[in-house]
């Protein structure tokens, strides 16, 4: 009779302590719903191996996060850059990688917190390079008879997408569905400079072989984010996924991702 007296007290504590943990325990959902990712080809930053393996540094950073964030992840089968995007802005994609925050974006998505940072510059070739030591900003490619060529697809700052126009009217600005082809554009020398991401480029230069060396300045230095549909994806689970990013940039994690593909 002691033994089961003892048995139910005990019993009686385990149940307490769980009624107590139950309430953490229902705050803790998954997100409401799987999202569906855009991939495509970004090397360093997402791209397929030669096994046809999605890979890179946003693909693992959003994998390691999404994990944290205990939410289901479809990464869906490979498009362009521009179809991607208009599928986003149909509805048809839920999540697209390595975002800038715009207003215009603003109208139709929800933005993460920042989950890494990204550095667009221009770069020319190593051996030319001593031909543009004038250009020190944007305002003075502006003004120097050169051309450049830049992706077809992305945001790389005001200064840029105020004056793409005037410069593809005035044949100074051509455009490139991979970097892979930017490079290839400037090393034949079609064009005298590349706009891009730097490691984007720097990583395509040396895939290519060919030896690029960024202008003096940056023309953008700042935080990207993961978008989300506003019609697809509610606020809640965004909040959700900013809380994993928080915790995993406090533990290194995203760091380490980073690092891992060589950056310094």
């Amino acid at each position: 009779m002691v033994w089961m007296m003892r048995r139910c007290k005990e019993l009686g504590l385990v149940l307490a302590a769980l009624a107590l943990a139950w309430p953490a325990v229902a705050q803790a959902q998954s997100c409401s719903r799987s999202i569906s990712m855009a991939t495509g080809r970004w090397e360093p930053y997402a791209y397929y191996d030669a096994a046809m393996h999605f890979t890179g540094i946003d693909a693992d950073m959003v994998r390691a996060i999404f994990k944290e964030a205990d939410c289901q992840l479809i990464e869906l089968d490979y498009k362009p850059a521009t179809r991607n995007m208009t599928l986003f802005e149909q509805g048809d994609i839920d999540l697209m990688s390595g975002a800038s925050r715009t207003p215009e974006r603003l109208k139709l998505a929800h933005f993460s917190q920042p989950y890494r940072d990204e550095t667009i510059g221009l770069f020319a070739l190593a051996q030319q390079a001593e031909h543009f030591r004038a250009i020190r900003s944007f305002p003075d490619f502006l003004a120097a008879p050169v051309s450049l060529v830049a992706p077809r697809a992305g945001w790389y700052g005001p200064v840029f997408e105020r004056e793409a126009a005037a410069l593809r009217g005035a044949g100074r600005l051509s455009r490139f569905g991979d970097f892979a082809q930017g490079i290839h554009m400037l090393a034949a020398g079609r064009v005298s400079l590349m706009l891009g991401d730097a490691a984007a480029v720097e990583h395509a230069a040396v895939r290519a072989g060919v030896q690029v060396q960024p202008l003096p300045f940056w023309v953008v230095q700042a935080p990207v984010h993961l978008m989300f549909n506003r019609a697809t994806v509610p606020q809640a689970d965004v909040e959700r996924i900013d809380a994993a990013i928080v915790r995993l940039q406090r533990r290194g994690v995203l760091e380490r991702i980073r690092r891992s593909y060589g950056g310094q």
